[in-house]
């Protein structure tokens, strides 16, 4: 067994140095930050003893401790004001990068948090006391000061953010050899724990509660996370990272994590051993799982997770879409319960989130002429200073301003059926609709998962495990072993036809909170405008039907790629399978899988589209009478990625290959002759495959008379 160091003399008492219990708090930060630079002289701790000490931004140092006395020692973030605010003072301004905009804006700063360690080593933060990110307001309701919102974003890249409020418990940059131990984060804000470019960290034994990020641990080598409990309802609880905020590329290698709990509970239930459940959570549900993305600009390899329990959260997420490489992953001894969205979701997308060098030396953030038409901040000035990122290749801009209008009350925009694509006058290749994005990573790589040892149960039944590659772009070598899945059940295969965007509102008073209202997502999450063609639903024209005047055909395996979505299960909406949907794989080993529900669901356990070399050995699972375990799914109308929506393009044709299953088992082959819905006609296929005034669809029921799955909300159905 593995013991974490304890906190070592000499030993600096903050009273010592003018903090007050209670006091004001830029006395208190003065104070804190001068224990620290005295102790930084000859290396030692600094103690927080027992009292409440309200604070702003405090600078960890190389060679010194930070530590919490007892239980009753508390750091609270102290209330930002206009410098002569509540409180009396701002946290730090978010520091220069000239990175920025190539990662989301909370991984691009690091100074605007309530302790921040830059370029520091040997350092602990240790004791079981608590930094709380929020105070007791009137009626004992929680008051948040650290943001879970990031600050505006500079418009230059050499420019600073202003002053004001703070978004992170802890943040750490450029670090080595660290150790956190023991303590606790209430309301950390986006982030309780950010750590950038850390090699050599130690967690162990701490307690983060929080309603966004528990810790990102980002470009970060050799990093242990143990014994500890992280409950974020509203984003990810543990949550590897691969930015490009550094501006180098270091991928988030050899971590483990082990005997750590994850959760969604209401926030501040957990740290007082409530484990409310109140609030419902951000769209699909509870967050609060392990991620590893979705940034991955540079990439991860060696992961282990074991010995962990999920508990009302989404599942495990692997997903590389920014071009790099995510692999060598092992998951295994795992309990989840009350799973919402997959319980297991790997995907590779393409993103492509990564440096390109432009073609002037402009430093705004969103230069106007540039070898990118989307995400032009992903461009990098072309001055030496910045190194030198050349394209190395490029993909095709779509214009998606066409409304659509489903079900009289679902509204989204897909791709224009009659001009999809648009032209980039600075392109290599200005003339040509692929050239209108040049991208500076190759496509991304997902290989060598181990997953084993798993139980599952209660699992949302919208959406099954999925493993998701690209088209020439598979997921490969994936091993899932001794594992069994209980979802609810209850969904008909009608529901992965019509894609139903169904919600209601829901008045609810989380811990401590007061009263709020969400949105429960019954059906498809249609909330964000990322889904696109992926919210139409799996239709196909059949120009034979009706008499020859054509009709609209259910077509429930015909489902977009969504390359450049952002990564969750909801992105491919109702799935026509319930336990298992791989789509382009090479080297899935199935063994000793059991999928079950509870109420009969009507759609197949298992789909494979584009699927080769691989097992299912020891292999059970539920099915409906009559309804196959295996669909093998062949397309003749699939493109390269990126190309999906350009007319005239070549379609292909992919199938599944070399696939063992069960002896006795019942297969289905499928084979999609019509591309994917959102398709722009062309000469290839001049038929439509959008919903239009000339071309309507209509549900057989309509929503106002549609009765919502009692499984997916259990107790919410009116």
């Amino acid at each position: 067994m593995q013991v974490t160091p304890a906190a070592k003399g000499p030993f600096f008492d903050i009273t010592k140095f003018g903090a007050i219990s209670n006091g004001p708090a830029l006395a208190n930060q003065t104070a804190i930050n001068n224990a620290i630079a005295t102790a930084a002289r000859v290396g030692g701790t600094v103690v927080i003893p027992a009292g409440v000490f309200k604070t702003y931004t405090v600078h960890l140092a190389s060679n010194v401790g930070l530590h919490f006395a007892s239980e009753r020692s508390v750091l609270r973030a102290a209330v930002p004001g206009t410098g002569a605010g509540e409180d009396g003072g701002f946290y730090d301004a978010p520091e220069p990068n000239p990175y920025v905009g190539l990662q989301d804006e909370g991984h691009s700063h690091w100074a605007n948090s309530l302790i921040v360690g830059d370029n520091v080593k040997h350092i602990m933060i240790s004791g079981p006391g608590l930094i709380d990110g929020s105070y007791p307001g009137p009626g004992g309701k929680t008051v948040k000061v650290l943001t879970s919102a990031d600050s505006a974003e500079v418009t230059e890249r050499t420019a600073a953010g202003k002053p004001g409020g703070a978004n992170k418990a802890i943040a750490l940059k450029n670090a080595t050899d660290v150790i956190f131990r023991d303590f606790k984060i209430k309301y950390g804000g986006h982030f309780g724990i950010l750590g950038t470019g850390v090699r050599n960290w130690t967690i162990d034994g701490i307690l983060v509660d929080s309603d966004r990020d528990g810790i990102d641990i980002d470009a970060s080598q050799d990093v242990t996370i143990r014994n500890s409990t992280f409950n974020t309802i509203n984003d990810d609880a543990i949550v590897l990272k691969g930015t490009f905020a550094l501006g180098r590329y270091a991928p988030t290698s050899n971590v483990l994590i082990e005997h750590c709990a994850v959760s969604g509970y209401d926030t501040g239930s957990v740290l007082d051993g409530v484990h409310s459940a109140q609030q419902l959570g951000p769209g699909d549900g509870p967050t609060g799982r392990i991620k590893l993305g979705t940034e991955s600009t540079t990439g991860f390899d060696t992961v282990t997770v074991r010995h962990v329990t999920f508990d009302r959260s989404r599942g495990l997420a692997l997903e590389s879409v920014d071009g790099a490489a995510l692999k060598n992953v092992v998951f295994t001894d795992v309990t989840m319960k009350h799973v919402a969205g997959a319980p297991i979701f790997i995907v590779l997308g393409d993103r492509g989130r990564g440096p390109v060098t432009g073609d002037s030396a402009d430093e705004s953030l969103a230069p106007a002429d540039t070898v990118r038409l989307d995400d032009r901040n992903w461009v990098l000035p072309n001055r030496p200073s910045y190194g030198t990122y050349p394209a190395a290749r490029y993909i095709p801009s779509y214009n998606r301003d066409q409304i659509v209008s489903v079900g009289g009350g679902s509204n989204f925009a897909v791709v224009n059926q009659t001009a999809p694509t648009r032209l980039n006058a600075a392109s290599v290749r200005p003339l040509d609709p692929l050239y209108a994005n040049a991208v500076g990573a190759p496509f991304a790589t997902l290989e060598n998962v181990e997953i084993s040892n798993v139980k599952i149960s209660d699992s949302d039944p919208r959406y099954p495990i999925i493993i998701a590659g690209l088209v020439d772009h598979p997921v490969r070598n994936l091993s899932i072993r001794n594992l069994s899945v209980e979802f609810r059940g209850g969904l008909k295969m009608q529901d992965a036809v019509e894609q139903r965007q169904i919600s209601q509102p829901r008045e609810y008073t989380a811990y401590q909170a007061e009263p709020d209202t969400g949105s429960v997502i019954w059906m498809v999450n249609g909330s964000s405008a990322d889904h696109n063609e992926a919210l139409l639903p799996r239709i196909s024209w059949d120009p034979k039907a009706n008499d020859g005047n054509g009709a609209w055909v259910d077509d429930p395996y015909n489902i977009p790629e969504a390359p450049r979505e952002y990564p969750e299960p909801s992105m491919f909406g109702i799935l026509p399978a319930y336990g298992l949907y791989a789509r382009h794989v090479h080297g899935l080993e199935m063994r000793n899988v059991k999928l079950s529900y509870g109420v009969e669901d009507e759609r197949p356990p298992v789909v494979l589209d584009d699927v080769h070399h691989s097992s299912f050995i020891g292999f059970a699972a539920m099915a409906k009478l009559g309804t196959p375990e295996f669909v093998m799914v062949s397309n003749a109308r699939k493109r390269e990625a990126q190309s999906e929506f350009v007319p005239n393009f070549p379609y292909r044709m992919t199938t599944v290959r070399n696939v063992f299953t069960p002896p006795g088992t019942a297969k289905q082959a499928v084979t999609i002759l019509r591309p994917a819905p959102g398709t722009p006609p062309d000469r290839l296929y001049g038929y439509p495959t959008v919903p239009s005034a000339a071309h309507p669809y209509a549900y057989a029921i309509p929503n106002a008379s549609y009765r919502l799955p009692s499984t997916v909300h259990p107790g919410l159905n009116p």
